[in-house]
């Protein structure tokens, strides 16, 4: 199945989907969020399923963001794109639906001459959908935390093409955090 085809069938799978249920009080009225709204620099950070195969089993990947909140009719978009020096900010971008303290969304790192440079000194492409919580990090800040699931392709550093060391395609128990950097 080439890349293309596997993208398509991600997102017809994720079309498919329910939208996450409404943080609604018992008064029916949106919940408030305990954690503050995000802003500034953050680590997204990655690890595959335990399914994945083993060449992708790599351990963390994290990658250094810009983030900001804004408002929308059913609570806040969080909004992110890579910060890391030499890359395309748009190349790597993730939205996550805010309703209270619940997240929900889609994160993707999708062009094809670039992937997105992590810390750990890979490059990751990703298509993913992602559940998670905020809360409050010690220093004050918003944090988050949840699973994710979709593909994640994994190449070293200097090679331009996706999953040269591995390719996980639509494992279901991804987890990641959204740290302050």
């Amino acid at each position: 199945m080439t890349r293309l085809s596997r993208t398509l069938v991600l997102a017809a799978l994720v079309a498919l989907l329910p939208p996450g249920p409404a943080v609604r009080s018992d008064s029916g009225q949106l919940a408030a969020a305990a954690a503050p709204a995000f802003a500034g620099r953050y680590r997204l950070v990655l690890t595959p399923d335990a399914s994945c195969p083993a060449a992708v089993r790599v351990g963390t990947l994290s990658v250094v963001v810009d983030v900001v909140e804004t408002s929308v009719r059913a609570g806040s978009e969080t909004a992110g794109v890579s910060a890391t020096t030499g890359e395309v900010p748009d190349d790597g971008r993730f939205v996550l639906l805010r309703q209270g303290d619940k997240l929900h969304g889609a994160s993707g790192a999708t062009n094809a001459a670039l992937g997105l440079r992590t810390l750990e000194g890979y490059r990751v492409w990703m298509q993913i959908m992602a559940d998670g919580t905020a809360s409050t990090a010690s220093g004050g800040r918003a944090r988050a935390s949840g699973t994710a699931f979709g593909e994640i392709d994994i190449a070293h550093p200097e090679d331009p093409d996706a999953d040269t060391i591995g390719a996980c395609v639509f494992a279901a128990a991804h987890t990641w955090t959204l740290e302050p950097a």
